[in-house]
């Protein structure tokens, strides 16, 4: 005669093995999506691309104006083709070429996803009414820092604007690393790159 714990032991191993697949599988999927790497930022590759201009064209120089050089204004956005389930839109400048490593000059977030404008010369506030928050950028200040590098050939400066189906809980002392290191893969849903180039030659 057959032992029924023994049957019922059996029958519950077998369950919690194919439960146990189930979820390896699971995560497997949603874990192995192609991503790009740019400087501190991760963009998932399968997500639809979010139009970028400003006052400079895709690999071109960066006017005087919006640099250390010049008044150090903050650059003008203009974006396009944001997903319709975005919640908010981030955009991030980082230096790629800087001695110490990747600089982060601006990171303005939970921008409304309606928003298609960004003027020039935002002020070095925290919060900026109908356009988002600032964190604190790399050289410890609020807001944007424009290109400031040091002698030598150009360094490489990409705008990152990306579409997030979050929003991210606004500080006034957050620092732009702080804000990018808190996003995952996944809260991605479209992003835009926007290339320029600056250097005292």
């Amino acid at each position: 005669m057959k032992n029924p714990l023994l049957i019922m032991t059996i029958i519950v191993a077998v369950v919690i093995i194919a439960l146990a697949i189930m979820l390896l599988t699971f995560h497997a999927k949603r874990t192995a999506i192609n991503v790009q790497r740019i400087g501190l930022v991760t963009i998932p590759m399968n997500v639809p691309r979010i139009f970028v201009n400003s006052a400079f064209a895709n690999g071109s120089q960066i006017p005087p104006m919006y640099t250390c050089d010049g008044a150090n204004i903050s650059i003008p956005i203009t974006l396009g083709n944001i997903p319709s389930n975005a919640k908010s839109i981030m955009v991030i400048i980082e230096d790629l070429n800087a001695p110490g490593g990747v600089f982060i000059h601006w990171v303005l977030y939970d921008i409304p996803p309606n928003v298609t404008q960004i003027q020039e010369g935002l002020p070095t506030e925290y919060y900026i009414p109908g356009i988002g928050y600032q964190g604190v950028n790399d050289f410890g200040k609020i807001g944007y820092g424009g290109p400031c590098p040091p002698p030598g050939p150009p360094h490489e400066y990409v705008v990152v604007v990306l579409a997030l189906n979050i929003t991210i809980n606004p500080a006034p002392n957050l620092y732009d690393r702080e804000i990018i290191n808190s996003l995952d893969v996944h809260d991605v849903v479209g992003y835009g790159i926007l290339i320029g180039y600056y250097g005292h030659g």
